[in-house]
C-alpha cells in the first residue's frame, strides 16, 4: 500500500527558506528513521518496518515494495541499490522504489551493515561476525573474524576496511576486501588502563587518515563514553569530548573539514578542530536522541523515532578563505612563487584568470604564470569559498630555473611521529643552503628551520594532525610532503 501525503504551502516555504542552524522536520512522516540515503534524489528512509521514500523533501511519501522489514543501512553499487534488513540483504534497480530479496545470509539476526568493496558485499552481522559475498549476494561466507560478536558499523579508510564491534568485540581491519581480517595493536580502544576494550557503536573516517569511534558501555563503564581519534589505524587513540554534554555516541559523519555526533539523548554536536571542542547544533530539534546522521552536499539529515530533520551547515563550512603568498609576486621568467590557501580543507580548487588548473588540488600552488590566482573550496553547487586574489607578474628576463626535488628525496621518518620527526637529506643537493616549511593543513606556517644532512624536529606539545613539509633552496622546491603527528 502506498501512502501519500500533500503538504500545505506554507511549509514549503519554510523548508525553503531555513535559517542557518535551523533544524526543520520533513512533513508528513511520523516513523522511526534508523538509515538515511539519497540516491537520484530520491530520500529513502530505513525503518523497523520498510522504507519510506520522497523525492519532495516530504510533500509525498511512498511505501517502497518489495520489503515490509528492518532496514539498518544503505549501500549503492553503480545503480543497484542494497539494503542490509533482517537475516538477508535487499537490492533495488529503480533507486529504491521497489526492492527484491538475496538470499538468506544467517537465520534469526538483523543483518547490521553492508558496504561494497570492490564488488564484493561486505555485511557486519548483529553477533555472527561479519560476512561476504563474491557474487552479487547469491552466496555468502563468515569472514576469518577473529570476533563473532555483534558488528555495528563497517566503513572504508584507503585500500582497507575498519569494522566495529559490541559485546566482547573491538575493532578489525581488513586489507583483503573483507576476507581476512586482524586487530590493531598498540593499546586500542580500551575501558581506561584495563584489559577490556570498549564497545564501539559508530565509525567515520576523516581526510582518508584519520579514524574516528563513537563509544557508548553498560554499568559502571559509561564514564568511558566518547568519541575516540586515531591517527595510526586504530593502534592508539585520544578521548576528545570536551563541549559534550552527552558522551552515549550513536552515528558520527564527516562533511569536509566539519565532524557531526548524533548522541543518545544530546542531539547532535560539531567540531571544526577535530574533536578538540563540541558545539551542540540543536535549534529546532525536537527529538534529541539520534538514531542516524547522513549528509548530502551541505544538508545534513538525522533520522529520530518521529521521521527526519534536516539542517543546511554551509554557514558552518565557510571560512575566511585567504591566499598568502611566501616570496615576491615578481619573479623572472622559470622561476616560481609558492601561493598557500589558509584552510583546513585539503581539497581546494585552484583558477588563473577565472579559469580553473586542472589537474591540481591541495592547499599549496606553486605559480609560475602571470595572472590573477585564486582558490576555491566548492561544498556544494550552492555553496562555495572563495579566496583574494593574488597578482604575478613574470618578467621577460630569464634567471635560474627553479627545479623541482624528485618525489620521495626527502625522507620524514618515523611517520607518524612519536615526538620526533627526522628530516633526511642524505639524496638532496647544497642542502646546507636548503630550509624546510613546516605548514598544517590549513596552510598556516608552522615552522621553519635549516635542512642538514639529517634534521630532528621534535613535536612534542603539537596538535595531533596531518601536516606537510616543503623544502626550498636558492633554485629547487619540493612537493609538499605530509607527515603524521600522533602521540
Amino acid at each position: 500500500m502506498q501512502h501519500k501525503f500533500i503538504s500545505t504551502v506554507s511549509l514549503l516555504i519554510l523548508l525553503g527558506n531555513q535559517a542557518f542552524g535551523q533544524w526543520t522536520k520533513l512533513p508528513h512522516l511520523a516513523e522511526n528513521v534508523i538509515s538515511v540515503y539519497i540516491a537520484d534524489s530520491n530520500l529513502l528512509a530505513g525503518t523497523e518496518a520498510g522504507i519510506y521514500h520522497t523525492k519532495d523533501e516530504g510533500n509525498t511519501w511512498d511505501t517502497a515494495t518489495g520489503i515490509n522489514t528492518i532496514a539498518t543501512s544503505f549501500a549503492q553499487e553503480g545503480k543497484k541499490l542494497l539494503v542490509s534488513s533482517y537475516e538477508q540483504v535487499f537490492q533495488s534497480m529503480d533507486y529504491g522504489t521497489s526492492w527484491t530479496a538475496l538470499p538468506t545470509i544467517y537465520t534469526f539476526q538483523n543483518v547490521n551493515k553492508i558496504v561494497v568493496s570492490d564488488r564484493r558485499y561486505v555485511v557486519g552481522m548483529d553477533g555472527s561476525g561479519v560476512w561476504f559475498s563474491e557474487d552479487g549476494g547469491t552466496a555468502w561466507r563468515s569472514s576469518n573474524s577473529s570476533w563473532q560478536s555483534r558488528n555495528t558499523d563497517i566503513v572504508h579508510k584507503g585500500n582497507m576496511l575498519v569494522a566495529s564491534y559490541t559485546g566482547s568485540g573491538y575493532l578489525q581491519i581488513s586489507s583483503t576486501g573483507g576476507q581476512t581480517w586482524y586487530a590493531p595493536g598498540g593499546n586500542g580502544l580500551k575501558i581506561g588502563s584495563s584489559s577490556a576494550f570498549q564497545d564501539v557503536y559508530c565509525l567515520a573516517v576523516k581526510d582518508d587518515s584519520v579514524l574516528i569511534a563513537g563509544t557508548q558501555n553498560n554499568g559502571v563503564y559509561t564514564s568511558n563514553d566518547g568519541v575516540y581519534f586515531s591517527y595510526d589505524d586504530g593502534n592508539n587513540w585520544s578521548k576528545e569530548v570536551n563541549g559534550l554534554t552527552t558522551t552515549a555516541v550513536n552515528s558520527i559523519v564527516v562533511v569536509r573539514d566539519l565532524i557531526f555526533l548524533g548522541t543518545k539523548g544530546g542531539g547532535v554536536f560539531y567540531s571544526d578542530d577535530e574533536g578538540k571542542n563540541w558545539t551542540p547544533l540543536n535549534n529546532g530539534l525536537s527529538n534529541l536522541t539520534i538514531n542516524k546522521l547522513y549528509s548530502q552536499g551541505t544538508t545534513l539529515y538525522a533520522g529520530v523515532s518521529t521521521g527526519i530533520f534536516k539542517v543546511d551547515v554551509c554557514a558552518l563550512l565557510k571560512k575566511d578563505l585567504t591566499l598568502n603568498v611566501v616570496g615576491s609576486t615578481t619573479i623572472k621568467a622559470g622561476d616560481s612563487v609558492m601561493l598557500v590557501a589558509q584552510s583546513n580543507v585539503a581539497n581546494v580548487d585552484w583558477y588563473l584568470n577565472d579559469v580553473l588548473i586542472p589537474k591540481h588540488k591541495g592547499n599549496i600552488y606553486f605559480a609560475k604564470d602571470s595572472g590573477n590566482y585564486k582558490a576555491v573550496i566548492a561544498y556544494s553547487p550552492s555553496c562555495r569559498d572563495t579566496s583574494n586574489v593574488v597578482s604575478v607578474v613574470v618578467t621577460s628576463l630569464a634567471g635560474i630555473k627553479e627545479a623541482i626535488y624528485p618525489k620521495g628525496v626527502l625522507k620524514i621518518y618515523p611517520n607518524p611521529s612519536n615526538g620526533t620527526v627526522s628530516f633526511d637529506a642524505a639524496a638532496m643537493e647544497h642542502t646546507e643552503q636548503s630550509e624546510v616549511f613546516i605548514y598544517d593543513v590549513s596552510g598556516r606556517l608552522i615552522k621553519t628551520f635549516p635542512l642538514k644532512q639529517n634534521s630532528l624536529l621534535t613535536t612534542n606539545g603539537w596538535n595531533n594532525g596531518i601536516y606537510l613539509a616543503v623544502v626550498r633552496s636558492s633554485n629547487k622546491i619540493s612537493q609538499p610532503q605530509k607527515f603524521t603527528v600522533a602521540e
